[in-house]
């Protein structure tokens, strides 16, 4: 199922950000690494814990330029690229519509650098400096948590990140 879902984002060629291999690492290594910390297993837990934070990693790393990498222009979104230089008039609303909210999120570069920090922590982290100082079943649920809250962070930068070419229709990107 997860590696299914993470197919379905990788093959939206209409987000660049998504449309690469490091979407299904990235999915497939959180959910196992959370999955083992989930069931206790700690001495497995803790290396995959450092695989999930090096495909997080690599995903936001790699990922920050493959709108512009992609060549995808207002002409190449448009589908108006054959018939010469495409630029916009006006703005196609005056107001704020459905694909401007759920497509066209803008997040400061400051704010997502700090919570992909945030994430990265308490995602990896924290559950491993908590696992390493104990192997008690609070400690292991405190780990839980914290990985839990991590993956909520980066799931939701995942989404606000996602640049997807509707925006240049808008003149957003």
């Amino acid at each position: 199922t997860v590696f299914t879902t993470a197919m379905i984002y990788t093959q939206m060629k209409t987000i660049p950000r998504w449309h690469n291999i490091t979407t299904p690492a990235m999915f497939l290594s959180i959910c196992i690494a959370g999955g083992a910390l989930l069931a206790g297993q700690v001495s497995i837990a803790m290396p995959l814990l450092i695989i999930a934070g090096i495909a997080q990693i690599a995903h936001l790393v790699l990922c920050d330029t493959a709108l512009a990498k992609s060549g995808t222009t207002l002409a190449t979104a448009t589908g108006l690229g054959a018939r010469g230089q495409v630029r916009a008039f006006e703005s196609p609303h005056t107001g704020t519509n459905y694909l401007l909210k759920e497509f066209v999120f803008v997040i400061g570069r400051k704010h997502a650098f700090k919570l992909r920090v945030i994430a990265i922590i308490l995602m990896v982290g924290l559950p491993l400096l908590l696992l390493l100082l104990s192997h008690s079943h609070i400690i292991g649920g405190l780990a839980v948590i914290s990985h839990l809250i991590g993956v909520f962070a980066a799931r939701w930068l995942f989404f606000a990140q996602a640049e997807h070419v509707v925006g240049l229709y808008y003149g957003k990107r």
